[in-house]
């Protein structure tokens, strides 16, 4: 009996190795996916490999569809089974037609087409392609842009300070016809399509369109009804490398913002920041001009083909004169608004902003309130002897640029945050409280010395703000080496000498 039991265990234990050497002697399997079905076949995408036409009967026909993942055998090419894993990678496309069962997609920069069985799909969607990129087994659903359309911002206009004059045209451009809506269509007159906010950098030109965006949902709110939307995009994030991409992404932010006012009745600013990266006159390029198609894209959405509803562009770029023409005609970027650097009397403001509710050290500055703590620090940037770089030519100094000429708003909040910070240095260290006079000072004499040799900041506008109708010439003679910037970033007591020397 005990032989018997011994001799059923050995068979077994036979067996057990028979398909395990089985097992390990069949050589591995590898994965497609079903692309369709014939009479007898089924042609079938191999992962890495190409496309087969297997034999398929119509058994396997019922337990399989298209779109199925399968395990094939390498050496006889035929189907073993369905796979157990979900497919390990694929590439997803944005659907550009639908057509049945065959998609158009965007695939590295170019079009072609693929199959699917899935339902739903709409162009703009995106899919999810087999390895081989010959079907598509998921879908996303609709892109959005990458570019989250953000809840706006609280940004009221008392947020900016020293551009009141802008401020005004703003208002009387975009938000007058929406408050007075009647007026302005009993006259045919529309809100303009776009603007263009162009100036030196720091000057406020991203907050003016964040304030575009806020005041205007606050005009059109009301029970129910959602605030509008701000869409920010930086002219490089939309250059793509693949041809054809960076067309696509244009298309995307303009249709997410149409979509966006359309579902909620209220307006949705589009704001390009440093538009000139990707609006650059056309036929400038050196070779290949991606702008002969970024530019025609970006201008048959600004003309609103498929009605651009409550979508306002707002660009914003340090460098306009580089800006196709064809974009800022009227109709498209109706209006252009220079955004300058900030008077005397502005940066006052903008110091006020800034240092409301900080602690002041007011004993230093003679008692005075944070009005003529204000008056007082933008004094010191706008005086006449602190001069920041000397233009020189080959005959000479030519003129010089203060301080007064590179200050901006972005400026001025650095100022008031290195004060803050020797401040809250001595506070630390038990020497006193507050801001002191001697603390803006400082922080302005650093400010604009680490300035040192960033010339770029110096834009066409403030070469004619210095040279009056020569600026543009000297500007261009300093571009091409004529002319030469030295800085300085020193105060000439002297002021008769400095007015001479301007002269």
């Amino acid at each position: 009996m005990a032989r018997d039991e011994e001799k059923e265990k050995l068979k077994k234990t036979i067996l057990l190795l028979q398909d395990e050497i089985e097992r390990l002697s069949s050589p591995p399997y590898i994965t497609g996916t079903i692309l369709d079905f014939a009479d007898k076949n089924a042609r079938i995408s191999v992962d890495g490999v190409g496309v087969f036409e297997v034999p398929f009967g119509d058994k396997l026909k019922e337990e399989y569809k298209t779109g199925a993942r399968v395990i094939i055998n390498p050496m006889t090419k035929s189907v073993v089974g369905q796979s157990e894993f979900d497919i390990a990678s694929g590439r997803v496309v944005t659907v550009e037609e639908v057509d049945g069962k065959n998609l158009r997609v965007q695939n590295r920069g170019e079009s072609c087409f693929v199959l699917s069985n899935l339902e739903g799909v709409k162009v703009g969607d995106e899919v999810m392609l087999d390895p081989s990129g010959a079907i598509a087994l998921k879908h996303w659903g609709k892109k959005k842009t990458p570019y989250v359309l953000e809840k706006i911002p609280e940004a009221p206009w008392s947020n900016i300070g020293g551009l009141e004059g802008i401020i005004g045209i703003v208002k009387e451009e975009i938000e007058d016809p929406i408050k007075h809506k009647e007026v302005f269509e009993r006259y045919g007159r529309n809100p303009v399509k776009g603007v263009l906010l162009y100036g030196p950098p720091g000057c406020g030109k991203t907050m003016i369109a964040k304030s575009i965006a806020y005041n205007l949902s606050q005009l059109t709110s009301c029970p129910g009804k959602k605030d509008g939307h701000f869409i920010k995009v930086n002219g490089p994030e939309i250059l793509d490398k693949w041809l054809g991409n960076s067309e696509g992404k244009i298309r995307r932010i303009f249709t997410a913002a149409r979509d966006t006012a359309s579902e909620n009745g209220a307006p949705v600013v589009v704001f390009i920041d440093e538009a000139d990266s990707i609006l650059k006159t056309r036929g400038t390029g050196v070779s290949t001009d991606i702008y002969d198609s970024i530019v025609p894209q970006f201008l048959a959405e600004l003309d609103g083909i498929n009605g651009n509803g409550n979508v306002i562009t707002v660009l914003a770029s340090n460098r306009e004169d580089i800006i196709d023409p064809a974009i800022l005609r009227d109709g498209r970027v109706d209006r252009r608004i220079f955004v300058p650097r900030p008077s005397e009397e502005g940066a006052a403001e903008i110091f006020m902003i800034y240092l409301k509710n900080k602690p002041l050290d007011c004993r230093s500055f003679g008692k005075k309130d944070i009005k003529g703590i204000a008056e007082e620090s933008s004094a010191q940037i706008y005086d006449g002897r602190n001069v920041a770089y000397r233009v020189v030519s080959p005959k000479g100094t030519l003129g010089f640029f203060l301080y007064s000429n590179l200050a901006s708003g972005a400026m001025i909040k650095g100022i008031v945050d290195r004060a803050s910070m020797y401040a809250i240095k001595r506070e630390i260290a038990g020497n006193g409280r507050g801001i002191s006079k001697d603390d803006i000072k400082r922080a302005i004499e650093e400010e604009f010395s680490d300035h040192d040799g960033f010339a770029q900041a110096i834009v066409p506008t403030d070469w004619e703000d210095v040279f009056g109708h020569n600026g543009r010439q000297y500007n261009r003679a300093c571009q091409q080496g004529y002319l030469t910037l030295e800085n300085i970033f020193s105060r000439i007591e002297d002021s008769t000498k400095l007015k001479e020397v301007k002269e």
